[in-house]
């Protein structure tokens, strides 16, 4: 098996959690971080999402991350890959690493004293010699999905939870997914990135898995794609509680269950999509989920196109 480690790089809502409990079948061999940048991002001494704000205004003392730095967060994961028995696995936002729209100029700091001099730059917060050790797997969702499975986080039941009741349209992530997939592909563009939908994913588990683990160099079985035990309950629970009322969905999942592709759906006109999120959300909130799903369309097009194909 490789050491290198794996990082899953995603935009909100795109099944993300599910496919990491996919992979915590394997923490026999695998040691995970969830989004760990995100500590940084939101609630670390260099914070860069504006979300703060907007919180009640102990969230980060409650959170106990308040100290967390992009540094701290990048020990942590070097730490955990000098275990010789186990390859580090990432989950986390593209946004997190790549400054979003609102933050364009952002830096981290405490991870200068890590870049090395004469180093290529990226677009990315991280050193290029982290950037390049990493192994990127790309994973993207139709923003007609993603986004009002966003927008549900900020309302009641599940803003009571979260503890927000914001979506912030410049914290969305296909930007910064295309701006990353971009840099990588230039650079390496006898071995460029793996990229995932979504869709494809959900349709035929062990069509998008088998290749992907193989990619991955990971033996592949498809007992992966359940997870019914007490034990991957707690571990799950362990890995996600941080971020409350987000992943539900995959927290109360036992399994992975085939879904209607695309291709195979019927059609569904932006009027009708419009229509059908009035009536679950209200006319203010279909106007806030268009506008962000529009926003994201052009990236999502662009990426989808360089997707890998179900074997």
């Amino acid at each position: 098996m490789s050491k290198r480690p794996i990082f899953i790089v995603t935009h909100s809502r795109s099944c993300s959690t599910a496919f990491e409990r996919i992979f915590t079948t394997r923490r026999d061999i695998l040691t995970f971080f969830h989004e760990p940048f995100g500590d940084a991002f939101y609630f670390g001494p260099e914070k860069i999402s504006p979300a703060h704000r907007r919180w009640p205004a102990d969230k980060i003392e409650r959170s106990g991350r308040g100290h967390y730095t992009y540094d701290w967060v990048l020990r942590s994961i070097l730490d955990a890959d000098e275990d010789p028995t186990k390859r580090v696995f990432i989950k986390d936002m593209s946004y997190h690493i790549v400054p979003p729209i609102h933050s364009i100029t952002a830096r981290a700091p405490s991870l200068e004293a890590r870049n090395l001099a004469n180093s290529s730059p990226n677009p990315t917060l991280l050193p290029t010699q982290v950037v390049d050790a990493f192994q990127f797997v790309f994973l993207i969702r139709d923003p007609a999905a993603a986004i009002p499975s966003l927008y549900r986080c900020f309302i009641p039941p599940l803003s009571a939870k979260t503890e927000d009741t914001s979506l912030d349209p410049t914290e969305l992530g296909y930007r910064e997914l295309r701006i990353l997939f971009d840099h990588l592909r230039e650079k390496n563009q006898d071995a460029p990135p793996l990229l995932i939908d979504a869709d494809d994913l959900l349709a035929d588990p062990d069509a998008i898995l088998r290749p992907l683990c193989a990619y991955l160099d990971i033996s592949y079985s498809p007992s992966m794609l359940s997870w019914p035990t007490a034990e991957d309950h707690e571990f799950a629970f362990s890995l996600f509680e941080k971020y409350a009322g987000y992943h539900d969905d995959a927290l109360n999942s036992t399994g992975l269950v085939p879904k209607v592709k695309k291709e195979d759906a019927m059609p569904c006109s932006s009027e009708e999509k419009n229509d059908e999120w009035e009536a679950k959300y209200g006319k203010e909130g279909m106007q806030v989920i268009r506008s962000a799903v529009d926003a994201c369309r052009d990236d999502y097009g662009y990426l989808r196109s360089f997707r890998m194909r179900p074997s």
